[in-house]
């Protein structure tokens, strides 16, 4: 079965549960995640399979958390098990750790790295506890530590920023230039606008998407040492997806590949554009997920949310040649009513 995140939000058609199609593009629920022990769900973004579990970021200001759900072994119900993370608040209600509007997941044996998009870090958390119970790395990665033994960074930055000062940030942090890995951050009126996106896990390597600077950046999973990054792309990259030793990167309406680096000694990152036949011109490309029988599954944006239609979501056929290419475009799911930023293809289902 297919699962699916939207834009969400405030206002009607937002959309903020996750609804599950099969693969022939029959809608089997519009509300597949039980309600979180607090909060809310609202603006949902990546979902990651790992320890059994389903994770989901619950990417509103309001809530920033990442809730860990059971997968049913049978039906559309995931059940609510815990709230792997969350935000720390300071009495103004600024944020004081790296956990703010979170966007992507990616995890690497006990350790999930989250993106977050209002303090531009990517932060770093422990698992525990059968996959129930997240806690910040408190330091620094030994990299950033060595570079600025007296620096400040948030609780639980892994990837640091080039911006020190943000709104809603609590603390000033130290700023890290691009040559030194940082992540870039364009700002409106003192609101972050572009800023940090999806990450994946591969080879050791942490892949980042930074949004205003059109690369796609490399961190060691070592000691978070930044290794370089990619050729810049002709828009700004938004979500990562892994596939057959490659790395697959949407950006704007062009969907990029690469093949992936095989250890951090040899890290570099060459993108080239295999973009398949979109169903019209000026749609945006989310997150895509690969499925059995050498299927991808792309969901088309037609805006930022909010508004109905809000995009599709299309099946092709994936080439095992290299670059792959992309085929037999099937419209599964012609119409929706809210952006969809996320597919996940989860197996077993029909």
């Amino acid at each position: 079965m297919l699962l699916v995140t939207f834009h969400g939000g405030s206002g009607s058609p937002s959309i903020n549960n996750v609804y599950v199609y099969d693969t022939n593009g029959t809608q089997l629920t519009k509300a597949a995640l039980g309600a979180p022990k607090h909060g809310k769900l609202s603006e949902l973004r990546a979902m990651a399979l790992a320890n059994g579990l389903l994770y989901v970021a619950n990417g509103d200001k309001s809530e920033s958390t990442v809730l860990a759900y059971e997968v049913p072994s049978s039906g559309t119900s995931f059940t609510y098990a815990a709230t792997l993370i969350g935000p720390t608040l300071s009495k103004k209600g600024h944020f004081e750790s790296a956990i703010a509007h979170p966007f992507g997941l990616a995890f690497s044996g006990a350790t999930c790295f989250v993106s977050n998009q209002d303090t531009n870090v990517v932060g770093q958390i422990t698992v525990s506890n059968q996959g129930l119970t997240g806690s910040l790395v408190q330091g620094p990665p030994t990299y950033l530590a060595k570079l600025f033994p007296t620096g400040s960074f948030l609780a639980g930055t892994y990837v640091a920023s080039q911006v020190g000062v943000l709104d809603n940030v609590e603390t000033q942090t130290t700023v890290v230039d691009h040559a030194h890995g940082g992540l870039a951050a364009s700002l409106d009126k003192g609101n972050v606008k572009n800023s940090v996106r999806d990450v994946a896990v591969a080879n050791d390597i942490l892949f980042v998407c930074d949004e205003p600077q059109q690369l796609v950046n490399l961190y060691s999973l070592v000691d978070g040492s930044y290794l370089g990054s990619s050729n810049v792309l002709a828009d700004a990259p938004t979500h990562l997806a892994l596939d057959n030793g490659g790395l697959f990167v949407s950006a704007g309406s062009t969907l990029y590949w690469g093949p992936l680096p095989q250890s951090t000694s040899s890290a570099s990152l060459s993108l080239q554009t295999i973009t398949p036949p979109p169903p019209s011109k000026g749609l945006k490309i989310g997150g895509i997920s690969f499925g059995s029988n050498s299927t991808v599954y792309v969901p088309y944006q037609t805006g930022v949310g909010g508004k109905s239609p809000g995009g599709s979501i299309y099946s092709y056929s994936v080439s095992q040649q290299t670059p792959p290419a992309l085929s037999d475009a099937k419209a599964l799911v012609p119409s929706l009513d809210d952006t969809p930023e996320f597919v996940l293809y989860l197996p077993g289902g029909s």
